[in-house]
């Protein structure tokens, strides 16, 4: 079933080139992107993706210390989005060759019921907290690795983005994925992996935002979320539950963008007897960890776009991303992390220049349920084309 869109693509890249008449070797790539123009002038599709490599150096290994850290083929994805008549389609399949795994970004049919009410039917961003990102940096906010930041469910969604104000609700009746031992996902999410048997289901979210227009240059948005769902054990076969509420404010202010957002969020957890109810146990990339099952989540971020003219570079944006996450139980100990970085962009090359540091933070070397208090540091670069 995961190659299913990729045969599809090559298919039709394959049908798309020999349709071609015989194209000298120097304008193959400009013919080929013409009839890719044509094609979706008449299905109302649009083809696109990106392809990302990635350098890597943390201090906390040995062998990265060693090597000089790591150059890695980071991603490859294709995008289709199109909209014939009210009914719209969008769809983003990625593959990580340096995790070893390919899985749905999102994908969904969509239908405009007026010009201020959309529905999507599929897999679709969960509407919690700033949107599309609580961050600037390629590395995400603290958020993401437990499950609050850029999440993606299956589900159906309702959109009323009547400006100034924004609703957003949705019900979602699983993960993205119907298989809750895949790891090989996305976005972070509850999993059933070595002994732990919970499972996202049944999940209610609603968020509202308001936007504040001061100026044509300067805004500020405030916002509510909240989010109510189930909790499914699969040893007991009893549910729990689990509840999560955000407050953020974006505000644009010319070239400089600042974000806040203050997160809470409880497990209630069916679990058999012996198991660590302070402890949920989630997982994406390929990957499984531990996170708390009952904290609060502080995010800062603040960020300023220069306009530039240098050779091929059209911008540098640079940033400066916080996340503290305070975990209930009194054996797990504070989390933070902070990203210093930037982004330039030259036309469709976008590099992201980072310095992530942290303590007991996830995908650092640390954990907030296994606290060790050692700061660690990573160095990513990721060079990426979008098409």
């Amino acid at each position: 079933m995961k190659f299913s869109i990729l045969r599809m693509m090559l298919c039709l890249t394959l049908i798309t080139v020999l349709a071609a008449p015989a194209l000298a070797a120097d304008s193959t790539l400009d013919q080929l992107d013409v009839r890719l123009k044509k094609l979706e002038e008449v299905t109302g599709i649009k083809f696109g993706g990106a392809l990302r490599v990635n350098y890597g150096y943390q201090d906390w290994s040995e062998a990265s210390q060693d090597k000089g850290g790591d150059f890695a083929f980071d991603l490859f994805r294709l995008n289709l989005d199109g909209e014939i008549g009210d009914i719209l389609l969008s769809a983003e399949y990625r593959f990580y060759p340096e995790y070893d795994f390919n899985t749905i970004h999102h994908g969904w049919i969509g239908y405009n019921f007026t010009d201020n009410l959309q529905g999507q039917i599929g897999v679709h961003q969960v509407p919690f907290g700033i949107q599309p990102y609580a961050s600037h940096n390629f590395w995400f906010s603290g958020a993401y690795y437990i499950g609050l930041e850029d999440d993606y469910d299956m589900g159906i969604k309702l959109l009323y983005p009547a400006d100034p104000i924004q609703v957003t609700a949705a019900f979602y009746k699983n993960a993205e994925l119907g298989n809750p031992s895949d790891l090989g996902r996305y976005s972070t999410d509850l999993v059933v992996d070595g002994g732990h048997t919970n499972e996202e289901t049944n999940q209610g979210n609603l968020r509202v935002a308001y936007t504040l227009q001061h100026s044509e240059s300067c805004s500020t948005e405030l916002g509510l979320s909240g989010e109510y769902g189930q909790v499914y054990n699969g040893t007991t076969a009893d549910s729990g539950d689990h509840w999560a509420g955000a407050v953020h404010l974006v505000g644009n202010y010319g070239n400089l963008n600042i974000q806040l957002e203050y997160a809470a969020y409880e497990y209630s957890l069916e679990n058999p007897v012996g198991v660590d109810d302070s402890i949920i146990h989630v997982g994406g990339y390929g990957f499984a960890w531990d996170a708390p099952a009952e904290a609060s989540v502080g995010i800062f971020n603040v960020a300023y776009t220069f306009p530039v003219s240098w050779g091929p570079v059209d911008s540098v944006q640079i940033y400066s991303d916080n996340t503290v996450i305070e975990p209930d139980a009194s054996s797990h100990n504070t989390a933070w992390q902070n990203v210093v970085g930037a982004l330039v962009a030259a036309g469709p090359l976008y590099t992201y220049i980072d310095v992530i540091s942290g303590e007991n933070m996830i995908f650092m070397s640390g954990n907030p349920t296994a606290p060790t208090d050692d700061r660690n540091t990573r160095i990513n670069i990721n060079f990426g084309y979008y098409f």
